[in-house]
């Protein structure tokens, strides 16, 4: 789930997969990330611009979380890139649920997920499959 201290986004989007299901997750990506952005556009446009900017980089963090869980879900392979972290992990629920609130952080989770997939190498990738 970690690398050191920092979360790996592709295994939290494996975990919320394992843990509430293909239709739900991919639902609530595939509606919640353009919902987002509308929102920002709507309050760019007429609102608060503040909340309306916010919106907008905070919704750039849930593209690589809609791309994984569409990738993850046509694979079929959620549970085996949480396998290891499960059976090792009693406390993994509890840390997921903490890493998630960096969603809140504009572009953190989006430029995390970019640095991840250019030097962490995957586990399943390393094994061969």
């Amino acid at each position: 789930m970690t690398e050191g201290r920092v979360i790996n986004v592709r295994r939290l989007v494996a975990l919320d997969i394992t843990l509430h299901g293909p239709r739900f997750i991919i639902a609530e990506f595939g509606i919640g990330t353009p919902v987002i952005f509308g929102v920002g556009i709507a309050l760019v446009w007429s609102g608060p611009l503040f909340l309306g900017v916010y919106l907008l980089l905070t919704g750039i963090n849930y593209l690589p979380l809609l791309f994984y869980a569409a990738v993850i879900v046509r694979k079929g392979d959620a549970n085996e890139e949480v396998a290891e972290e499960m059976s090792q992990d009693r406390h993994m629920v509890r840390r997921y649920s903490l890493q998630q609130l960096l969603l809140f952080l504009p572009l953190v989770v989006f430029w995390l997920a970019v640095w991840q997939e250019f030097r962490v190498p995957r586990v399943l990738e390393s094994r061969g499959n």
